[in-house]
């Protein structure tokens, strides 16, 4: 999905690594990787050994049909075949392409670091009922997307896609989601991740990766990148 210029419109306001001490080759082959999640200094939600020797990054939008579909197919091997074992850590960044993206992403972020993949996998998963929700809401309503205050907007949004329902079944109750929808540092750090992919990564597209922070070209898909992870060095 191609980034669009919306980025600027819905930009109109204005993480600490985790320290862990190096672990010996008997430790490291006996952990779970998979059960480890920690922040980067993006803001984005890494699984993984910290200290893994291939830093995987994927730059998504929750409104990108592609981007369900990668974590639909890669789910799995991507856990079981790299991230389980420790050489290769996942990160999820956000490359916002509008106002619904920046509202789910906001939502993603609920709960911190141990709910996020979570919430990830739930929004993606559903992802085609709750845009059909948005696209077929009535003229009233969708005028609500766009006008307003950023957090009204972000707000009716949430209310419009049935993000409250699906938060609810995640243990959340809409007090909690409205806390989400309010915080102003989380949005923050989301247009900061989309401004860094699209002007210093040159990013134009979702699902796009980096490995070690260097954009790995013309791989958009999991069957295009496991080739690529298989090839790195272990």
């Amino acid at each position: 999905m191609k980034f669009a210029s919306l980025y600027l419109a819905i930009a109109v306001t204005g993480a600490t690594a985790f320290a862990v001490a190096p672990a010996t080759a008997q430790s490291t082959q006996s952990t779970d990787w998979t059960q480890r999640v920690t922040m980067s200094d993006k803001g984005g939600h890494v699984m993984g050994n910290p200290l893994a020797k291939h830093r995987l990054t994927e730059y998504m939008s929750y409104t990108c049909n592609h981007c369900a579909n990668f974590e639909k197919e890669s789910q799995v091997p991507l856990k079981t075949g790299f991230i389980k074992k420790g050489h290769v850590s996942f990160e999820v960044r956000n490359l916002v392409l509008n106002s619904i993206d920046l509202t789910a992403a906001i939502v993603a972020r609920c709960g911190g670091r141990t709910k996020f993949f979570g919430n990830h996998r739930a929004l993606l998963a559903s992802q085609a009922s709750w845009m059909k929700a948005l696209q077929t809401s009535s003229p009233e309503v969708m005028k609500g997307f766009n006008e307003g205050t950023v957090p009204q907007r972000i707000k009716n949004i949430a209310k419009a896609a049935g993000y409250y329902g699906l938060m609810k079944k995640r243990g959340f109750s809409a007090k909690q989601v409205d806390a989400c929808l309010a915080d102003q540092d989380a949005q923050d750090k989301i247009l900061g991740m989309t401004k860094y992919a699209t002007e210093t990564l040159k990013m134009t597209g979702t699902p796009s990766f980096a490995i070690n922070d260097k954009p790995v070209d013309h791989v958009h898909s999991w069957e295009n990148l496991r080739t690529v992870l298989t090839a790195l060095p272990k």
